[in-house]
């Protein structure tokens, strides 16, 4: 079982997260009023709102909640160990770095594992720090299901659980006993990008992109593209799905849906690189439609955009991600500002070709 899951997450690290998606976010408030994190972890973008848009009524709406900075403590332990999913994905690693610059401005000492998209490394990392007596886990689950009895585990022996990323759907539970889940809010992310992209352009067709692999993030997230878009006034054509995450999985994707969908307008994907890779074969094939994604933060998009071969992007907010969780584990160990809510989304904004010096991009 855990190598079919392995398999199928292969494109994890793409998507947030939890999975989910750090602070690039400036220092604005979120709809629950607490004030965003400005802490060392946390990255300005100048001029870009992270408001939450307040006729959002989605499933993610109650929980943008952001925690403010703690007061640091004399005398309390605070050894976090953090599991990343796929310390291979630049994303990924900026959030770890934001985590880790947190932990330490407050601190505490740090302890990074990478699973490398493998759920049994994962759990075989957890137990380790289970041993290390650390005093928090951080922890972004390759498969939820698979490290909750580590969890359970953890808890038992007096170590907290915080995650990242999970749940995705949050109609739904995320990893049991975790205390808290920080998370980008997926829902509210393609929101933005459906809502910003209607405004842009009534009425117009469009088509996403999807991955073969059943990714459980992934196929949520195309869901929601076809929902918001219709709910806007957008008109849905199909969707077509990669065969792998790669440009070679890409190309023939976004070529599969000019043909397919001919009177499409716009093309949204699911990352930067998808985005990227459907906005060159748009090129090359002389035609005049509007390329965006949901799930950005790398700078081949910033690229992209200033050539207007994508249209607008969500930056996903991973850095503040990581100052997020960092936070949650040290309110917890120092037993400040309880108890936390279930979940923290975390805001961010939207980046078009007139903004995009503006943002901060990671790579």
């Amino acid at each position: 079982m855990f190598k079919s899951y392995s398999q199928r997450l292969a494109a994890l690290g793409s998507v947030c997260f939890v999975l989910t998606l750090s602070a690039c976010s400036d220092a604005g408030t979120s709809s629950g009023g607490a004030a965003a994190s400005t802490s060392a972890g946390a990255v300005a973008a100048d001029g870009l709102s992270t408001t939450v848009d307040p006729a959002y009524t989605g499933p993610d709406s109650k929980n943008f909640t952001t925690l403010k900075e703690p007061s640091k403590k004399d005398g309390v332990a605070f050894k976090v160990g953090f599991l990343t999913l796929n310390g291979g994905q630049p994303v990924l690693t900026a959030m770890q770095k934001a985590a880790e610059t947190e932990v330490e401005k407050l601190g505490g000492q740090f302890i990074a594992k990478d699973a490398s998209v493998d759920p049994q490394k994962q759990v075989s990392q957890m137990n380790e720090l289970i041993t290390a007596k650390v005093d928090v886990i951080i922890g972004h689950p390759v498969v939820s299901g698979a490290l909750a009895p580590s969890v359970a585990k953890a808890k038992a022996a007096g170590i907290p659980f915080i995650a990242i990323g999970t749940p995705f759907d949050q109609t739904k539970a995320g990893v049991p006993g975790a205390v808290t889940a920080v998370v980008q809010g997926f829902d509210y992310i393609v929101y933005r990008t459906m809502k910003s992209l209607s405004e842009r352009h009534p009425g117009a067709a469009f088509s996403t992109m999807g991955l073969a692999l059943p990714v459980d993030q992934l196929t949520y997230m195309n869901a929601r593209m076809e929902f918001w878009g219709k709910k806007f006034g957008l008109k849905f054509q199909g969707k077509v799905d990669a065969q792998n995450d790669t440009p070679s999985g890409f190309s023939p994707a976004a070529s599969t849906i000019l043909t397919k969908y001919p009177k499409t307008e716009i093309i949204v994907t699911y990352n930067d690189q998808s985005a990227v890779a459907a906005a060159s074969v748009v090129a090359a094939a002389g035609k005049k439609i509007f390329v965006a994604t949901p799930n950005s933060g790398q700078s081949i998009s910033q690229a992209a955009l200033k050539a207007k071969r994508l249209d607008l992007v969500y930056r996903t907010p991973w850095e503040n991600m990581g100052t997020q969780s960092a936070i949650a584990a040290y309110d917890v160990v120092s037993k400040q500002n309880l108890p936390l809510p279930a979940i923290v989304n975390v805001p961010s904004y939207l980046v078009t070709a007139d903004t995009a010096d503006k943002a901060r991009w990671i790579g």
